[in-house]
């Protein structure tokens, strides 16, 4: 598996508000004829996306990615997140119009799947045999749906897992990804041991210590280790596989719930916090 962090990215013009970055294939990048992954920044705003609302500061930012389309202007297909394991697969950018889900796949290139994460994982897939390529938000909840990603892609478009390109974005990491006992203990039955391991102070103390009111004992979760579990059942070979080590509550660059919602009330919390856009498609890096 390559490992790579944001610092690095090669996303072209300097002050671009999001990263981007290649597929890897037997431990090599895709520069050609491939679509590329990436995410908004911080400093981008929220990209909160609910079909009721309308958010421009998105529409500004999405514009300008279509407009880097490698061979034409890109048509962005969005879908309102409900941290499951749905996975559309679109042919066209009106496919998904007032639905929910939290995936998408399609082997149209003028397409540019996107959806939103705030310390999820995002998830992105690409198969350079069958040319089927897109995007997954993976919550806690919806732990799982790469696998469904990889299912579909073979259903629907014949792509063999064994030459399947899997990215995985910037997320919460386990050196900030505390749980209680209930959840580590769904993790470690359904995915795999090493993905929870016991809390020890660190220093993140005063975080947990607001979040943990309750007391109980705690746990640190790893959702890269819990996703890698799925890959491996799903059939991806660790040489396809590229992953980002940013971690989103560490790294201000990026927006992230827990670490913005801080000491905040519940209710006022969906206000409070950096949503970003993952995407995947034909960009120009």
């Amino acid at each position: 598996m390559k490992r790579i962090t944001a610092a690095a990215a090669p996303c072209g013009e300097p002050g671009k508000p999001y990263v981007l970055f290649p597929f890897y294939s037997c431990g090599r990048p895709l520069e050609h004829s491939a679509p590329v992954w990436g995410m908004t920044l911080r400093a981008a705003g929220s990209m909160r996306f609910r079909w009721s609302e309308t958010n421009g500061t998105r529409m500004r930012v999405l514009a300008d990615l279509a407009a880097r389309g490698t061979e034409r202007a890109l048509s962005p297909v969005q879908l309102e997140l409900i941290h499951s394991r749905t996975v559309c697969d679109v042919s066209s950018f009106s496919d998904t119009f007032g639905l929910q889900g939290d995936g998408m796949i399609t082997v149209q290139k003028n397409l540019l799947p996107v959806v939103t994460v705030a310390d999820c994982m995002p998830l992105y897939l690409f198969d350079p045999v069958t040319g089927v390529f897109g995007a997954v938000h993976s919550g806690w909840k919806g732990t799982g749906i790469i696998g469904q990603a990889v299912r579909l892609a073979s259903e629907r478009y014949g792509a063999d897992p064994a030459t399947v390109c899997i990215a995985v974005g910037p997320h919460i990491r386990d050196c900030c990804y505390v749980v209680d006992s209930e959840r580590a203990d769904y993790f470690r039955r359904t995915f795999c041991e090493d993905c929870v391991t016991p809390y020890e102070p660190g220093t993140d103390d005063q975080s947990v210590l607001n979040w943990n009111r309750n007391g109980g004992i705690l746990f640190r979760l790893s959702l890269e280790k819990a996703n890698m579990a799925v890959l491996a059942r799903a059939g991806i070979r660790d040489e396809n596989i590229v992953a980002a080590d940013d971690c989103t509550s560490c790294c201000s660059a990026f927006g992230s719930f827990r670490r913005e919602t801080a000491g905040i009330a519940e209710s006022e919390k969906w206000r409070s916090f950096t949503v970003q856009a993952a995407f995947c498609g034909y960009v120009s890096l």
